[in-house]
């Protein structure tokens, strides 16, 4: 089997709600998705998707990963895409860094591999440890009234994993959690993402603030060195997100003991290949993650749900549905959720098939 080209398309995907807002004024409507399909000499077709959250949220621009593909395209094109490390070798000889770009053709490879095995690609992964994943909703930064209403509707659905976006001044976001806490439940995981706009006595002040609340402090500072100062004297258990960008950054993360728990977003490290290294390493040190992307269909929803449903359940934070936020579908056989819970099905490979009635064809190499 020989990768015999590689087909580039693009789409836009409208967010469902009135506005993903979070810290720093960043507000977003609509993603721009970028989808790769590898065709081989065996007449099967692999398939991955890369979708960067806006263009000021991670070291990717949408509109520019269509032309980061244009050089990687020569570097893959008749190589075998099962033998996916070699891919990877070949890739990084080709273009330097663009983690995402690189990421949708990981993808594809993994999709292929598990097509040629007639598997799916989480028993590739290390099998299927977490068969029903606990999902993550997402409260967009708001007024506070409209922030509670999301949160009821969450609870209302089922969903247990709430991510509380904050970046209000840093007592309006104290005042906001105390409001919203008096209905909290019990069995409930919050999660308070200042998406690394505070400064570390702004992050002190609200650990300390809110230390009766159980919740995680997600990236309360931009920076790795600020992160680590605030993981040794804040109230909550710290959880990275932005400030690892590398396998190297989660490795010196962990000698640092500079986190409880991180967000492993796939297409930011690289796709599925890299990112089940840092699995692996979590799992060892004891690191519960947040298995997801940064946005994406279906496709890219089910990229990182192989990851997480192979993963342990003593390491699953949670999960996301990307493929739900969005009003427009890019592919059928997405993930299926219901109660809050996520679950695959045993189609081989990761078990979607774009939909091209609904994609702009970019480019074809050969």
């Amino acid at each position: 089997m020989r990768i015999e080209s590689i087909a580039v398309y693009t789409a836009d995907l409208p967010y469902t709600g009135k506005a993903y807002a979070f810290a720093g004024g960043r507000s977003h409507q609509v993603f721009t998705s970028t989808v790769v399909v590898l065709t081989t000499t065996a007449g099967v077709a692999g398939y991955g998707e890369v979708c960067p959250c806006g263009p000021n949220y991670m070291a990717a621009f949408a509109e520019g990963l269509p032309s980061c593909l244009s050089v990687l395209a020569p570097s893959v094109i008749g190589g075998d895409p099962r033998h996916i490390t070699r891919i990877h070798e070949s890739m990084d000889q080709a273009l330097t860094g663009h983690a995402v770009a690189k990421a949708a053709i990981d993808m594809a490879c993994w999709d292929l591999l598990g097509k040629s095995a007639r598997l799916p690609v989480y028993i590739l992964l290390g099998g299927l440890l977490s068969p029903s994943m606990p999902l993550h909703r997402i409260v967009p930064l708001a007024e506070p009234a409209e922030m509670e209403a999301s949160l009821s509707r969450y609870r209302s659905e089922g969903f247990r994993h709430i991510q509380i976006k904050l970046g209000h001044r840093v007592e309006e976001d104290i005042e906001l959690m105390q409001t919203l806490a008096r209905k909290k439940q019990p069995d409930e995981v919050w999660v308070g993402d200042i998406n690394a706009a505070w400064r570390r006595d702004e992050a002190l002040r609200f650990s300390r603030a809110l230390e009766d609340l159980d919740l995680y402090l997600e990236q309360p500072c931009r920076g790795y060195e600020e992160c680590l100062s605030i993981r040794g004297r804040a109230r909550h258990p710290v959880k990275l997100d932005e400030s690892l960008n590398s396998l190297a950054d989660v490795q010196r993360a962990l000698r640092d003991d500079a986190m409880d728990a991180m967000a492993l977003k796939v297409s930011k490290f690289g796709g599925l290949t890299p990112s089940r290294i840092i699995r692996d390493l979590c799992v060892e040190a004891g690191i519960a993650m947040t298995i997801e992307d940064a946005w994406g269909s279906g496709i890219a929803t089910a990229a990182y749900a192989h990851l997480a449903a192979s993963t342990p359940p003593r390491a699953l934070l949670n999960t996301t549905d990307l493929h739900n936020y969005n009003t427009v579908q890019l592919a059928d056989g997405a993930p299926e959720v219901s109660g809050g819970r996520m679950t695959l099905s045993d189609r081989p490979g990761l078990g979607v098939t774009p939909d091209f009635g609904v994609l702009a064809l970019h480019e074809v190499y050969e």
